[in-house]
């Protein structure tokens, strides 16, 4: 018999609006809340130079896994956004990996990472809904495939303080196998992660001998967990045109996997490189120092397993 776990005891609402959403066999992975923060719910897929605006408020974050999945990733969230219809929510936006914009896309969405959530680069599907004057306002969901399940994550934003909820998750990071650094705790808790200090030459994508820390401690971290796979983003400053910065990007990104290859001897399958020009700035393009901190290359975690 199919169990049903009540999410409504995830989706809290004030006495005047109760949300009441359930999904057969789900099972909560994880949870976030934030009681001031921005977070990114595009409204549009994904393409060069647009920039999506933060939605303030109140923030919940719920990772549900469904074991033993096999519904497609409309079939994920098509009880969901029902429901939703139901309480007097409105589709806002909708779309499926390649017409979203793909790995662009995925990646201006901040969601609880690895191992609660799961995101199939070429297999998910987002869907933003709305109510104005409802608590909460805005929800959005990420459903995708993987490890024999299913994933759904659920972004709320509320103009009200969510309840208080410690953060919950049911893979520990003390389950994979090697060292703990501080560069390996960035990434399992966030599933990204710049790695610092590394040397390129003025518009050049040749990377220098080094030796590097991050680079040596993510070589380490992929050894002794060939299961795990990440993708190599190169970022760099706004200096120059939108074409040429993104293939200077992908060039430093590949230059990093061919080091990792070549010279630590990891797995070329636990790797993918790609490059996002200066469309991903983390700090400012008009001093030197924040131009400096944008040309960089983060790793991000795809999958452990």
């Amino acid at each position: 018999m199919i169990r049903y776990w009540a999410i409504a005891a995830m989706l809290l609402a004030t006495p005047g609006l109760a949300l009441d959403l359930s999904f057969p066999g789900a099972q909560v992975a994880a949870t976030k809340t934030e009681d001031a923060a921005s977070v990114r719910l595009p409204e549009q897929a994904w393409s060069p130079g647009t920039q999506t605006p933060g939605t303030e408020g109140a923030l919940r974050k719920t990772v549900l896994q469904v074991p033993n999945n096999t519904l497609t990733t409309l079939q994920l969230l098509q009880p969901l956004r029902s429901q939703l219809e139901e309480q007097g929510y409105s589709q806002v936006f909708n779309c499926a990996d390649a017409e979203c914009g793909g790995f662009d896309f995925r990646f201006q969405l901040d969601l609880i990472g690895e191992p609660a959530m799961h995101v199939d680069l070429g297999n998910y599907r987002y869907l933003l809904m709305r109510q104005d004057g409802a608590t909460p306002h805005s929800i959005a969901f990420v459903a995708s495939p993987g490890r024999g399940g299913g994933f759904v994550h659920i972004t709320e934003v509320s103009d009200s303080i969510f309840p208080k909820a410690a953060a919950t998750t049911n893979t520990t990071r003390s389950a994979l196998p090697g060292p703990t650094t501080a560069f390996v705790d960035r990434l399992l808790s966030n599933s990204h992660a710049v790695l610092d200090g590394l040397d390129f030459g003025t518009g050049s994508s040749d990377l220098g001998d080094g030796p590097f820390a991050s680079l040596e401690e993510l070589a380490t971290w992929l050894s002794d967990n060939p299961t795990a796979r990440v993708i190599l983003v190169g970022h760099t400053d706004a200096v120059g045109s939108l074409e040429a910065n993104t293939s200077l990007s992908r060039r430093r990104a590949a230059a990093v996997a061919e080091r990792l290859v070549n010279v630590f001897g990891i797995n070329r399958q636990q790797l993918q490189s790609a490059g996002a020009g200066y469309l991903a700035p983390i700090a400012s393009n008009l001093t030197d120092q924040g131009r400096a901190a944008n040309r960089r290359v983060e790793v991000v975690l795809l999958s452990l397993n």
